[in-house]
């Protein structure tokens, strides 16, 4: 099953506002009636600057990279068998295994909620 989210890629644009800058992820300018994609907008009102600003733009970054990130796990999973789960031994590889059993449920998980079944 794949998830009906408008395809990447998501560009970014940081452009200036009358009251700030807004970093833009998606297709700009939106036409409804060719194209049906929209966009997102992360605002930085001014005053800007420090630590706040610097958490806005990378949040767009990672919203950019989202199409990329959900189809790059979509086909790591793919090499997953089901039912995965690591076999425990008593040396360097539990730490290992007990570590990529976890990632792989956080990989699940994270699709799952991209997908809106969670």
């Amino acid at each position: 099953m794949t998830s009906k989210h408008t395809p990447g890629p998501w560009p970014l644009e940081t452009v200036r506002t009358s009251c700030g800058v807004c970093h833009r992820v998606g297709r700009f300018p939106r036409n409804t009636v060719v194209d049906k994609f929209g966009a997102a907008c992360i605002y930085v009102d001014y005053p800007g600057g420090g630590d706040r600003e610097e958490e806005l733009l990378a949040n767009a970054r990672l919203i950019a990279a989202a199409p990329e990130l959900y189809e790059a796990l979509e086909e790591i999973l793919l090499f997953v068998p089901v039912g995965y789960a690591p076999t425990a031994r008593p040396h360097a590889c539990v730490d290992r295994n007990a570590r990529l059993d976890a990632a792989m449920r956080a990989a699940v998980a994270a699709i799952a909620k991209a997908r809106g079944e969670i």
